[in-house]
């Protein structure tokens, strides 16, 4: 039943600590108790007076006591935040029915459902933490997901030879094989290059997913995360790898056509797709929803899609494919393409004018 259930939601919460007012911000949320974010960590079965406010604007005061305790070590093997779980002791009731009545519109929102109705998917995760491995795999099964789980990514790779996965999930640091070479052993081989391959990181560096992105990584996700985002992300790479191939409508010389002359088209036409553009040995994607570009993969700029793009529209040669088809990725960039093409000229003029100067 719902009401036992707990709900990724992302709350501020007070509470005093050694004479100290704390500021954290919930990771989760039940009628029952909090999981609150801090390093500020107190005993277990101390009694405080949490003051919540939910993003609605609604606020409650309630006095809780401290559950458990997920420490920095703990926190690290799982890839999450240092933390503790609270449980709720006494509220007034128009405190409980606020939080009652937000929780109920929540979970209408973010109610889990099966990737795919037809079947179950497959996913191939690598990790050297164990009690991380667990989570994910509790994580996924609640959208649709069977796992295979290895603490190396040489056992990982030699699992996706004998039944090819949905989508590999794998730590950027691992010994022996680590993430890079996983993907890049993935991406050689033909009859796996299609697969996409996530990867996560404590603390990647630009080079390291700049090297990822050209290797063809999926999608990095930053340790620590949440199981809603981990979800989210991977079940994107799954249904964007299922699309439906197409044929290209439109192919050409970057010469003749420029990358920013196809994104005004695509505006004007509010087209979906997906644009393709090489240059010698470099390969990127741009996927185009409604006319506006959402999503990047591959060129310069390492991990910043907007860092991404603008390199992309200072190609003068190769070539590209555009292909009309359904674009379901999140919007990664969070701007117009006129803006975007506005901003990249007006950084362009400014640093024709410092050279002329100098």
């Amino acid at each position: 039943m719902y009401r036992e259930q707990r709900i990724v939601t992302r709350c501020e919460v007070e509470f005093v600590r050694l004479g100290r007012r704390i500021q954290a911000v919930s990771e989760d949320l039940s009628p029952r108790g909090v999981f609150v974010r801090t390093d500020e960590l107190l005993g277990v079965g101390a009694v405080v007076e949490l003051s919540v406010r939910l993003p609605d604007g609604g606020a409650f005061r309630v006095v809780a006591r401290v559950a458990h305790l997920l420490t920095p070590a703990a926190a690290r093997a799982l890839g999450r935040r240092p933390g503790m779980g609270f449980e709720f002791l006494e509220h007034d009731s128009d405190g409980r029915e606020r939080l009652l009545s937000y929780l109920d519109r929540l979970s209408a929102e973010v109610a889990p459902r099966r990737i795919d109705p037809l079947g179950q998917s497959f996913a191939v995760v690598a990790d050297p933490s164990q009690p991380l491995l667990d989570r994910i795999e509790n994580a996924l099964s609640a959208i649709g997901f069977e796992t295979l789980l290895f603490r190396s990514g040489a056992e990982a790779v030699a699992a996706c030879h004998e039944l090819i996965p949905d989508v590999v999930i794998a730590a950027i640091d691992m010994p022996v094989m680590d993430g890079i070479a996983l993907l890049s052993r993935i991406k050689g081989k033909p009859q796996l290059a299609d697969v996409p391959v996530v990867l996560m990181g404590d603390e990647a560096t630009d080079l390291t997913r700049l090297q990822a992105y050209r290797l063809g990584v999926r999608d990095v996700i930053p340790k620590p995360f949440t199981d809603e985002e981990l979800c989210i992300r991977v079940r994107r790479a799954v249904l964007e790898n299922r699309r439906q191939p197409v044929e290209p409508v439109l192919r050409g010389n970057l010469a003749e056509i420029s990358v920013a002359t196809l994104l005004s088209l695509f505006e004007f036409e509010r087209k979906s797709g997906i644009l393709q553009v090489k240059r010698e040995e470099e390969l990127a994607r741009l996927f185009v929803a409604a006319g506006r570009v959402v999503k990047v993969e591959g060129a310069d700029g390492a991990g910043d899609p907007l860092a991404r793009v603008m390199s992309l529209l200072d190609w003068r040669a190769g070539r590209f494919e555009f292909s009309a088809c359904e674009v379901v990725a999140g919007d990664e960039l969070g701007i117009q393409t006129q803006q975007l093409l506005l901003e990249h000229a007006r950084i362009r003029d400014e640093e024709a004018r410092g050279e002329d100067t100098n």
